[in-house]
């Protein structure tokens, strides 16, 4: 709320009625959706609360299963800001990740 300028437009009912209805799209897990994804071969950093109500940690558990060059990251006692609320452990791994050369993460 502290940015006076460019500021993204206020969400309503809508826009959350969208984000269900794509958040029950994804639960509904289909073959179809793990054979694109298994087509994906760029280095992939996922990262996830352990107690994410919002995408729950199966989600991120079947997505770094089905991309073949995933690398899955989890925080524990922690939700959907994980990435915020571990910020120094999250940047420094999201550092190593960048910087690696495996074939799990950029050259």
């Amino acid at each position: 709320m502290q940015r006076g300028a460019d500021r993204e437009p206020l969400s309503g009912p809508a826009i959350a009625g969208a984000q269900m209805v794509a958040f029950r799209e994804w639960e509904a897990v289909s073959g179809e959706r793990s054979a694109g994804l298994k087509r994906i071969h760029h280095p992939t950093l996922v990262v996830n609360g352990v107690h994410d109500d919002m995408v729950p940690i199966q989600n991120s558990y079947w997505l770094s299963e089905n991309l073949p060059n995933a690398v899955l990251l989890t925080y524990p006692d922690s939700g959907h800001g994980s990435l915020f609320q571990f910020h120094h452990s999250f940047t420094g791994q999201a550092a190593a990740f960048l910087a690696s050369d495996s074939e799990f993460a950029p050259y």
